[in-house]
């Protein structure tokens, strides 16, 4: 598409050039005629604007083009003075030129300063190539697959995964599991790879972490395997071993003594400990609930969620006591 600024002009299409009829300048030749209106239809074809200023050359009338919309600066030239030589209508053409040439050979110099890009054959990135398989992460794999399949087993059976996982140091994040709620002792946490049960305590902060149970069964082996070998020693004569005797019983009676002469006073400083923890939250979630501090429930849930957990540890820990005291008086 082109633009006309001007009435009264016709143009005419015959093959690929696009011819102007002007009304007023009929005492030019027909071939003059013909070149001007050749060249106005070729620079319209271009985007140039023919306006209705005409060239103020003497003794010429043709119309000025202007440049395209958007071009700047904006440049008007007569389409037949721009033939003369050192004439000012001439400059923009040449002007036009040159910046044309001055493109073409800057990226003709930007096209041979840049090296051709050689295209390869082979695959973009290399193909990825698992490592090979040591010791370690084959025993890590099978710890995989054996605790994959206990863990099916257990949940299978109504036991809970939790997210907690197994801190000992040869499992390698098998989650802990807890037995179903018809199970006494259903705050314990188990793994399925070292068999070792856990239990959560609450530190004074609130802080959670878990301690392993049972800590005194490799002891009480060791004292087994003790016991065991009393009865050889006995073996002089019949008074001896009549006099032998009852210092061994006497042992086996007594070994457990300092055991649990030790465990016990732990067990009570536990409990203290545990039912000053659970007086403090009391205290904590009475303040957060009496209207006069602004409400937050996001820490009355924690501090709920903290008694009730300080109170199962508490319960835990006061059933260890009875059971001492229960072994003690054996």
């Amino acid at each position: 598409m082109f633009d006309v600024e001007i009435p009264g002009y016709r143009l005419g299409d015959v093959g690929d050039h696009l011819f102007i009829t002007f009304p007023s300048i009929h005492h030019y030749y027909s071939r003059e005629m013909k070149e001007i209106s050749e060249r106005l239809g070729e620079y319209m074809l271009k985007g140039w604007v023919l306006t209705d200023r005409t060239c103020q050359n003497t003794g010429c009338n043709v119309p000025l083009m202007r440049s395209p919309n958007g071009q700047t600066p904006v440049v008007h030239y007569c389409a037949s003075c721009d033939e003369k030589p050192g004439t000012p209508a001439n400059l923009p053409p040449v002007s036009t030129t040159s910046s044309s040439s001055s493109a073409s050979s800057a990226s003709q110099i930007t096209r041979t300063s840049t090296p051709p890009t050689e295209v390869s054959s082979g695959l973009s990135s290399p193909i990825f190539v698992l490592p090979p398989e040591t010791e370690e992460s084959r025993r890590r794999r099978e710890q995989l697959d054996m605790a994959s399949a206990e863990l099916g087993k257990r949940l299978l059976q109504g036991w809970a995964m939790l997210g907690d996982e197994c801190p000992n140091v040869q499992c390698f994040g098998v989650p802990l599991v807890r037995p179903p709620k018809t199970v006494t002792h259903d705050s314990n946490k188990e793994c399925v790879v070292c068999g070792s049960v856990y239990m959560t305590e609450i530190d004074w902060a609130g802080r959670e972490h878990l301690v392993l149970l049972d800590p005194a069964q490799p002891q009480t082996e060791k004292t087994a395997t003790e016991v065991k070998p009393v009865p050889k020693l006995s073996t002089p004569s019949p008074k001896n071993s009549v006099k032998s005797m009852p210092p061994a019983s006497t042992a086996i009676t007594h070994r457990p003594d300092p055991h649990l002469n030790t465990t016990l006073p732990l067990l009570r400083d536990a409990i203290k400990a545990l039912e000053h923890t659970l007086q403090m939250l009391t205290l904590k979630l009475s303040a957060l609930s009496d209207g006069r501090l602004p409400m937050d429930p996001l820490a009355i849930s924690n501090t709920a969620d903290a008694i009730s957990k300080t109170t199962q540890a508490l319960t835990h820990v006061k059933q260890l006591e009875w059971s001492e005291m229960q072994n003690l008086a054996v």
